[in-house]
């Protein structure tokens, strides 16, 4: 059985799809390592501290969104709304205080240092620690401090963090991208249209361009550093928000892998791939020109 460097994704809520890639793979290869940015530094540390999907899965549908984001934690600083106290608990409590260096495989959370303006590869210390800075989102959380770190979400610089695999011990890369599909077409703008548009709250506005940026670093990612396999996890009916719908997502997640895992026999497989990505990041280029 194949040995696999599991390199996981953000993507808010999206990211509980991880968990369903994670029952799948496991039906066909030895996962030895792990390392992930956000939600998948979450999910990739319970997999480290040797959670089954199922049990992952129970965890997921334990929590709730007002649980994680408790009006009472509101932090009144400059810099995040929510202080991340009872998320860090939740992660405490989940990984048993443990400490990296512990773990069952070896694990990676991939954060973004303020101070050093630079992603930093935190694979030491708290395993709690690690999950809250890595999944730590610009002006939803105050960032996490150590020492003289300040950490806010890995998805900054890396949302598939692609780039450091060869960290990890492994016989094959897989990648997880569960970002929503970047759009390669526009509408034209329509002058004088009498419905007035919807609000958003600022969450939703932050979170909704932040992932589109991030999509299309995932797909630069993807395009030139080649995974293996590609498992793309994206349920594009569900939101970024629905963090109740676990099931959903741990179900499309595992229907997706064992789709990738199948592709992956075939022997066209990865110049396919890349053909497609390259014809869909083609269409950005152009244009701009």
């Amino acid at each position: 059985m194949k040995k696999v460097k599991l390199v996981l994704g953000g993507g808010s809520a999206y990211g509980l799809a991880h968990i369903g890639v994670i029952k799948a793979l496991k039906e066909h290869y030895e996962i030895s390592s792990v390392i992930g940015t956000s939600m998948g530094a979450i999910i990739g540390a319970c997999l480290a501290c040797g959670y089954e999907a199922e049990e992952m899965l129970d965890l997921a549908e334990d929590v709730s969104t007002l649980e994680l984001f408790n009006p009472l934690n509101l932090d009144f600083s400059r810099s995040g709304i929510f202080d991340g106290k009872a998320i860090l608990k939740k992660f405490e409590d989940w990984t048993d205080s443990r400490e990296i260096e512990n773990a069952n495989i070896p694990y990676i959370a991939v954060a973004y240092d303020l101070t050093r303006q630079a992603s930093i590869l935190i694979d030491k210390g708290s395993m709690a620690d690690a999950m809250r800075a890595s999944s730590s989102l610009p002006f939803i959380f105050a960032p996490h401090e150590l020492g003289d770190y300040q950490f806010v979400d890995g998805g900054v610089s890396h949302p598939l963090p692609l780039a450091f695999a060869d960290e990890l011990p492994g016989d094959i890369t897989i990648a997880v991208n569960v970002l929503p599909h970047v759009a390669n077409q526009a509408e034209h703008y329509k002058a004088n249209t009498a419905k007035a548009p919807n609000k958003l709250l600022r969450y939703d506005v932050f979170m909704q361009s932040l992932m589109q940026n991030q999509g299309f670093m995932a797909i630069q990612s993807i395009l030139d550093l080649e995974p293996d396999i590609l498992v793309d996890a994206h349920q594009p009916k569900l939101s970024f928000t629905d963090i109740k719908k676990a099931r959903e997502f741990f179900d499309f997640g595992y229907e997706q892998a064992q789709g990738a895992i199948s592709d992956h026999t075939q022997p066209d497989f990865a110049p396919k791939l890349r053909a497609s990505y390259e014809q869909f990041l083609s269409r950005f280029i152009h244009k701009s020109r």
